[in-house]
């Protein structure tokens, strides 16, 4: 009776590196739609597929999901691909363009393996990649004077200078007037100023641009 016990217990428990329920069965089973799908129509689960094909090609070995939930709903991966779309877009094209150059970023020339895909949503990254990239390729998001700055850039320069700035207009009189101020301490200080919201994904030459 322990025996019979004890060998339907490991049969209800199943081997090791076996997917845990048929939910995720399910949901692995879609990852092969990536490959006929338009990425258009693509959903979490495709661009998590796709994020997993990355990681394969880079690192050569296949990314463990955490399974910490008995649902991929409620997954760890799939609140962080949401999170992605928040922070960046719903258009699943501009996220698989994101997951290719953040891979190409952050993984190749031997860079340290990621274990997490967490490293993706970091929010200095993604803001980087939308001011640097993402902006630059819409025509409606061309930067000019009016255009108003992330709430972040205001927040760094308004610890360091109090000034009401709200614009990119307002961020290129500041930079005309301190950069080519006589004075080397304000100088020195805008550009500290420059170098903080470079960590938020500034691009300083953008200045240069503004009309």
């Amino acid at each position: 009776m322990v025996i019979h016990g004890w060998y339907k217990m490991t049969e209800e428990i199943g081997e090791l590196g076996e997917v845990p329920n048929a939910k995720w069965q399910k949901f692995f089973d879609q990852f092969s739609e990536i490959e006929t799908l338009e990425v258009s129509k693509w959903k979490i689960v495709h661009l998590l597929a796709y994020f997993s094909m990355k990681y394969k090609h880079f690192y050569g070995v296949d990314f463990k999901f955490k399974f910490n939930a008995t649902t991929p709903a409620k997954s760890f991966e799939v609140f962080q691909m949401k999170r992605l779309g928040l922070l960046m877009s719903s258009d699943p094209t501009i996220l698989k363009n994101y997951i290719d150059w953040a891979f190409k970023e952050k993984a190749s020339g031997g860079k340290r393996r990621f274990t997490s895909i967490s490293f993706i949503t970091d929010e200095q990254l993604v803001n980087y990649y939308k001011m640097n990239y993402l902006l630059c390729e819409s025509p409606r998001s061309i930067i000019d004077r009016s255009t108003p700055l992330p709430q972040e850039y205001i927040d760094v320069i308004r610890f360091e200078y109090d000034t009401d700035i709200n614009t990119y207009g307002d961020l290129a009189f500041l930079h005309m007037r301190y950069s080519t101020s006589y004075a080397d301490i304000d100088v020195k200080s805008w550009n500290d100023t420059l170098q903080a919201l470079q960590r938020f994904g500034f691009d300083p030459s953008i200045l240069d641009k503004i009309k």
